[in-house]
C-alpha cells in the first residue's frame, strides 16, 4: 500500500509541476493545463482513499509527506523550488478540493521568481510557513545528476527560458550555457556515447523536450565524429536554440491536434528565419546557433525551407541537427502522429539519406543506433 501511495504522490507532483510549466508558457486556462489539472485531481482522489488530507512540508530542503521524506527526483526538486520561491513551506489539500482550486495552486507554482503574486489559502488548499533551520549539504545539484536525470531536469528548466523569449525578454545565455555544459560533462563520463539516446524524453511538453533531446543527439553525433572543446559546446547550444523561432508562432498553431492547413503551414515555415533573426540580435549567441536555426529545415538536396536565391552549402551542424530532428520526431508520440518502432525509423531514415538527410552522417548515426537496438530494451528509448 505504501508503494502504491508513493506512486500516486509522485505522479501527482509530476502532473502539477508539468501543468505549472505549461501554464507559464501559455496561460492557466490552456487545454493542456486543464487536462493535466484533471489528471492531478484524479491522483489526489486516489490518495484521499488512504489519507484524510494531503500535507506537504519543507524541512531542511526536504519534502515531507506523512512524516516521511519524499523520494528525490526532478519533479520533486521542481516542486520544492516553486514552493520555496513563493515562500511556501507548508501545503495542505483537503478532500473537498475542486478543479478550480487546484488550478489556482498550479497558477501560483507557474510564476517566475520576478513576478509578485498574492498567495491566499482557499477553502480546501491552505498555505503555511514553517521554520527552515539549515541548508542540507547533501542536496543533489544538477551537475551531479546522471544523464537521464539531467535530461528530465533541463527540459523543464528550458521551458522557463523559452517562456522569457515568448514574453519578449532577453534570452538568458547563462542558463543555456549551464544546460549544455551539464550535458557535455555527463557525456564525457559516458563510456558509450550513444547510450545517451536511451534517456530521451517523450512527454507532453513536446517543444521543450524536443530541444533537449536534439541537444543530446547532436552532442552524441559530434563526439562520434571526434568533435570536442568549444565547437562541441556550440553545437549543443545550436541544438537547444534551433527551434527558438517557434516562440514567435501562435501557440494555437504549435499545439494544433490536427495537421496544419496551407495558411498555417506557411506561417510555420517562417520559424527558421524568425529564430535566426532573433538570435542574430541576441548578445553572446554563437554564430553557429544563428546558422543552424536558419538552416535546419533546408534538407540535404536544398528542397526544404527557407528557399535561397542561389545554391547554399549547409553547415555540418545543420545536417546533424536535421538527422536528430527527424529521428526524434518519429520516436515521439504527438496528438496528431503516433510514434514509430525503431526498425520503421531506421528504414525511413535510410530512404531519406541522400535527399532530405546527409547520407554519410545518416549512415553513421544509424549504424550506432542499430548497435544500441541490439543491447537496449526498446521501452528505454522509444516513445511511451
Amino acid at each position: 500500500m505504501i508503494k502504491a501511495n508513493d506512486e500516486h504522490l509522485q505522479k501527482l507532483i509530476r502532473l502539477i509541476t508539468t501543468a505549472a510549466a505549461n501554464a507559464a508558457l501559455y496561460h492557466p486556462e490552456h487545454r493542456q493545463v486543464l487536462r493535466l489539472n484533471k489528471q492531478a485531481l484524479n491522483e489526489l482522489h486516489q490518495l484521499f482513499h488512504v489519507h484524510s488530507n494531503i500535507t506537504l512540508k519543507i524541512i531542511d530542503e526536504q519534502l515531507i509527506f506523512s512524516s516521511r521524506p519524499v523520494a528525490k527526483n526532478l519533479a520533486v526538486d521542481r516542486l520544492l523550488e516553486s514552493l520555496t520561491r513563493n515562500g511556501i513551506s507548508h501545503l495542505q489539500i483537503e478532500p473537498g478540493v475542486y478543479a478550480e482550486e487546484l488550478l489556482g495552486l498550479i497558477n501560483i507554482l507557474s510564476k517566475a521568481s520576478d513576478k509578485q503574486i498574492d498567495i491566499k489559502s482557499s477553502e480546501n488548499i491552505q498555505f503555511g510557513q514553517i521554520e527552515i533551520r539549515y541548508k542540507n549539504p547533501n542536496s543533489k545539484s544538477s551537475a551531479e545528476l546522471d544523464l537521464a536525470d539531467i535530461a528530465d531536469y533541463e527540459a523543464d528548466r528550458f521551458m522557463d527560458l523559452y517562456q522569457g523569449v515568448r514574453n519578449k525578454q532577453k534570452l538568458e545565455m547563462t542558463g543555456i550555457n549551464e544546460i549544455v555544459n551539464g550535458f557535455v560533462n555527463a557525456f564525457n563520463s559516458q563510456s558509450d556515447v550513444f547510450m545517451a539516446i536511451a534517456p530521451l524524453r517523450s512527454m507532453d511538453e513536446y517543444t521543450y523536450t524536443h530541444s533537449t533531446n536534439i541537444c543530446m543527439l547532436n552532442l552524441a553525433q559530434a563526439k562520434v565524429l571526434g568533435i570536442e572543446g568549444q565547437l562541441l559546446n556550440d553545437i549543443g547550444i545550436a541544438a537547444m536554440l534551433h527551434d527558438v523561432g517557434k516562440m514567435f508562432i501562435s501557440p494555437d498553431i504549435l499545439t494544433k491536434s490536427e495537421q496544419l492547413d496551407e495558411e498555417e503551414w506557411q506561417i510555420m515555415q517562417q520559424h527558421p528565419r524568425l529564430g535566426a533573426e532573433y538570435l542574430l540580435n541576441t548578445p553572446g549567441i554563437p554564430r553557429l546557433a544563428v546558422v543552424t536555426a536558419f538552416e535546419h529545415h533546408m534538407r540535404y538536396d536544398n528542397t526544404g525551407y527557407p528557399q535561397t536565391i542561389r545554391p547554399w552549402k549547409q553547415h555540418i551542424c545543420s545536417h546533424i541537427t536535421a538527422i536528430s530532428d527527424t529521428y526524434d520526431a518519429m520516436r515521439t508520440h504527438r496528438a496528431y502522429e503516433k510514434s514509430l518502432e525503431i526498425d520503421q525509423i531506421i528504414s525511413i531514415m535510410l530512404d531519406l539519406a541522400g535527399n532530405k538527410l546527409h547520407p554519410q552522417l545518416t549512415y553513421s548515426f544509424l549504424q550506432v543506433l542499430s548497435e544500441l537496438d541490439k543491447n537496449t530494451e526498446p521501452s528505454n528509448y522509444t516513445a511511451s
